[in-house]
């Protein structure tokens, strides 16, 4: 009987393991799948819209938009643009995703993504000329 309650508690023991595993597992993927989606997807957004007149409303619907189909889950996602200026070229979103982990754990993930347009700022060089008082002829 002892041999009995201590296999089944090492079996026990075993799916715990192996439930964490996949739910360790499970948690990296999602995020990875979900910091590789928005980093497109703002990419996107911004190379086709940036001083192109398109408003920043429309843009914030598109890059919501775009994040919803990319993603592929069924679980709950909301989507914050935080700042969306396509006249100074920035886009800034949170995503949240809640789901359920194959254990039954509920489990909540977030990422932050921000993408600016970089400019080059070229510097021109000036020539100075010093003139110094002339001495006084005497």
């Amino acid at each position: 009987m002892k041999n009995i309650i201590l296999g089944i508690l090492g079996c026990m023991i075993a799916v715990y393991t192996i439930v964490s595993c996949l739910s360790i597992y499970s948690i990296s993927t999602r995020k990875n799948e979900m910091e590789n989606c928005i980093s497109q997807v703002l990419k996107y957004h911004l190379n086709r819209y940036y001083a192109t007149g398109v408003s920043d409303t429309e843009v914030e619907a598109f890059v919501r938009q775009e994040i919803r189909q990319q993603l592929h889950t069924a679980s709950r996602v909301s989507i914050d643009v935080k700042s969306c200026d396509m006249v100074s070229g920035v886009i800034s979103v949170r995503v949240t995703e809640d789901f359920v982990l194959p254990g039954g754990f509920h489990k909540s993930i977030a990422c932050d993504k921000t993408i600016l347009v970089e400019t080059e700022v070229i510097e021109e060089e000036t020539e100075t000329e010093e003139i110094w008082p002339q001495e006084e002829e005497v």
